[in-house]
């Protein structure tokens, strides 16, 4: 599995909510975008991502901006990874080696720990 810069700014953006007062305060998409030193539309597209999985809201106008929703402390970081990159594999398998193949075995046993671990860690464990 591979964590995409696009990950690694959706976890920095949730973690400035967090710390800017949790899920009662809005913050303007420029806030965030310029506290992680990123582009306000590329921002902007992760974060709608993050709206459309019911992780974070949107409001627009003067006193607009992204607001954690309510139970953000039970979002796993698994599941932020997955609605930005999607699922991917540890290891592409590109020959034809089978279910039998040792190193195919050692890989998915490596991802499936790594994902559990994942899973199991929350927004919460951020702070």
């Amino acid at each position: 599995m591979k964590c995409s810069k696009a990950t690694d700014y959706a976890l920095h953006a949730l973690l400035f909510m967090i710390k800017s007062n949790g899920d009662s305060k809005r913050i303007p998409v420029q806030d965030l975008a310029s506290a992680l030193k990123v582009s306000t539309t590329y921002l902007s597209k992760i974060l709608t991502r993050l709206v459309k999985a019911n992780i974070i809201s949107a409001n627009s106008g003067a006193k607009g901006g992204y607001q954690l929703k309510e139970g953000w402390q039970n979002v796993s970081i698994y599941e932020i990874i997955v609605t930005i990159d999607g699922k991917q594999s540890l290891l592409e398998d590109s020959f034809s080696h089978g279910d039998g193949c040792p190193i195919k075995t050692i890989m998915d046993e490596a991802e499936s720990t790594l994902i559990n671990n994942l899973e199991r860690k929350t927004l919460k464990n951020l702070v």
